[in-house]
């Protein structure tokens, strides 16, 4: 480990601080750093400062301080590189980033051994398709879900898997998510806990209008196409709740496991329940 990128929470105070801390570490341990343009400055280290693109290359791994939000910000800047993160919890939930305040040091020294694991994590990607053209790409990590506007009646959605028709969905949306995915929206949504060493896809209905609408799993390699059937305009698909686009009636979405890989880094102590155990905050769970 010769150079490290920190990427902190700019509107964070707790994840700021933080990251002055570990500034301190990385030069008492002599290991260089860059530190994201945006937080640069607040950490008074203006002569270290890159973009993350400016850091492909140029440091062996990532450490992102705040919550799962900061988390899939960073992970999207790299979709496109093999770039191992890791995750310092300051949000509530922390199914990404992982590592607690009072575990960083420990951590930071399991850095520097080399005592760690790199964990692939599947991302999704889908394609908007208009009048026989596909107008526009998307790669997610979490989620990609299509969705009626904040005041726009209930909507329609025809739904086929590996081209065969499945159902046509009244409801407020649908949520395809990957396994890693799993524990955020479609958790809310009623769907499905999965592994996400898992190759598979959620499909979750967002309040279906209906009795006997239920989340399915399929596998990795099966194509989920959904077409939008409304009559208003006001139908948007987001990426991991961070990017959005505006849909039309008769719009096909295609949604498919990607080849590209989120690398996160795991220490030897972390187990998946363990984190839903801790995270969720039930004590049978």
């Amino acid at each position: 480990m010769e150079r490290v990128g920190l990427i902190p929470n700019p509107t964070k105070d707790k994840a700021i601080q933080i990251a002055k801390e570990v500034i301190t570490w990385l030069k008492d341990h002599n290991i260089d750093y860059l530190v994201k343009n945006e937080s640069a400055e607040l950490v008074g280290a203006l002569t270290k400062t890159a973009s993350c693109r400016e850091m492909i290359d140029k440091v062996d791994l990532v450490i992102v301080f705040g919550g799962d939000g900061t988390f899939l910000n960073t992970a999207r800047d790299f979709f496109d590189v093999e770039m191992p993160i890791l995750g310092v919890n300051l949000g509530n939930l922390g199914f990404l980033t992982d590592i607690q305040l009072e575990e960083l040091e420990t951590a930071l020294e399991k850095l520097l051994l080399g005592d760690f694991e790199i964990e692939e994590r599947m991302m999704i990607e889908a394609e908007v398709i208009r009048d026989g053209e596909i107008i526009k790409n998307f790669v997610a990590i979490n989620d990609i879900v299509i969705t009626k506007g904040a005041f726009s009646r209930l909507i329609k959605l025809e739904t086929y898997i590996d081209g065969e028709y499945l159902t046509t969905y009244p409801a407020d949306g649908v949520i395809i998510a990957c396994p890693t995915g799993s524990t955020a929206y479609s958790l809310s949504a009623g769907g499905p806990i999965v592994n996400p060493n898992l190759k598979s896809l959620i499909l979750t209905p967002i309040c279906p209008h209906t009795l006997h609408a239920r989340s399915i799993v399929t596998s990795a390699a099966e194509d989920i196409e959904i077409v939008v059937v409304s009559e208003h305009e006001d139908v948007v698909l987001t990426v991991d709740g961070q990017e959005g686009f505006e849909l039309a009636s008769a719009d096909r979405i295609m949604v498919r496991g990607s080849e590209l890989v989120t690398e996160l880094i795991k220490l030897e102590n972390y187990h998946f329940y363990k984190v839903l155990r801790t995270r969720l905050r039930r004590k049978d769970f």
